[in-house]
């Protein structure tokens, strides 16, 4: 929600014109920016999310279709194959000394608990499981063949990571918790989680909207929805990213978790955008925005799973953007 709102990229936008005496327009028919300062001007191309044939997409033009806005960027899409394929990306990174999770062919028999997923992106909804060790893969529904190769991956129970960065500076993080609620020895898993979605926003989506989902995770952990955790016990409802399901922010103070992060999980995306941004130089030739997904282990190891090459940019990245711009302060 803190981004696909319009104003806070227009607020963060015009608070660095004003620390930089910079002048911006706006094309209202094609939604353009221009900036202006230090004899330098550059247009700035919008982003837009929008539902497509029932579908997620990112758009570039402004239609009936739009939800939100992704901001606005000195160049339009790209793709390379590092972030168009999650198992080149996989193989980069373990050729890079980065940990990436294992994974099997649609064939194996996976001899550590995992999920199943395809190589392309599918906005976390072509993804089926956990499933314990010593399951076959064929034994599970497998995935559309259109969004890519249905493979097995090492599951990896932890705290979900997107972080966004501009060249090699990570300047925005979300490290989520999964969705979980509490037993109180009394409440059946569905109970729960209805006493959940009565503290959210009624527009807020719920985990039973999800209900393979869920109780797979479920199973997972030994439980069906019409059993009674123990006092106490945690119960975690999923385990991909996005599906917190809990009221969306709307300030950046609680949308970005860097300030939070612990230095060991920091230390490890760094070194991560320091491999990737070699690689984007020698493609590119300048900076580009791309955000990093991974899992934080409970030992603050974290295992990445994939790079995305045209994320939505948060406000907190225009000052590093016009930095490499206009060579302004990163901070101003």
């Amino acid at each position: 929600m803190y981004m696909t709102m319009l104003m806070n990229h227009v607020r963060a936008v015009r608070n660095w014109t004003e620390k930089n005496s910079a002048q911006t327009s706006i094309d209202m028919a094609s939604f353009q920016m221009e900036v202006k300062v230090r004899h330098r001007y550059y247009t700035l191309h919008p982003q837009f999310r929008a539902r497509v044939n029932d579908r997620l997409a990112n758009v570039p033009h402004l239609t009936e279709e739009t939800t939100g806005f992704l901001g606005w960027l000195p160049y339009r899409p790209i793709q390379w194959s590092l972030s168009t394929e999650k198992l080149q990306f996989k193989a980069h990174a373990a050729a890079h000394g980065l940990r990436t999770p294992r994974w099997w062919s649609a064939a194996a028999i996976p001899d550590q608990d995992f999920i199943v997923k395809t190589s392309r992106g599918s906005w976390g909804m072509q993804v089926r499981g956990p499933f314990q060790a010593g399951t076959p893969v064929s034994g599970q529904e497998l995935l559309a063949e259109t969004q890519g190769e249905a493979f097995a991956e090492q599951f990896i129970l932890g705290t979900n990571l997107k972080i966004w960065i501009w060249g090699r500076t990570v300047f925005h993080v979300h490290a989520h918790p999964y969705a979980s609620v509490t037993g109180d020895g009394l409440s059946t898993v569905d109970e729960l989680v209805e006493q959940l979605a009565q503290t959210q926003s009624p527009r807020t989506p719920r985990p039973v909207d999800d209900a393979l989902g869920l109780e797979s995770c479920l199973r997972f952990q030994g439980l069906t929805r019409n059993e009674i955790p123990a006092q106490g016990r945690s119960v975690w409802l999923d385990f991909r990213y996005g599906r917190d399901y809990r009221s969306p922010v709307t300030t950046e103070a609680a949308d970005n978790c860097l300030p939070q992060l612990p230095k060991k999980i920091l230390d490890q995306a760094t070194a991560a955008a320091e491999v990737l941004e070699r690689e984007l130089i020698s493609r590119f030739g300048a900076p580009i925005l791309y955000s990093l997904d991974g899992v934080a282990d409970l030992n603050d190891d974290v295992w990445w799973l994939e790079v995305n090459s045209n994320p939505s940019l948060p406000p907190s990245g225009y000052p590093h953007m016009f930095a490499a711009l206009f060579g302004t302060a990163p901070s101003a």
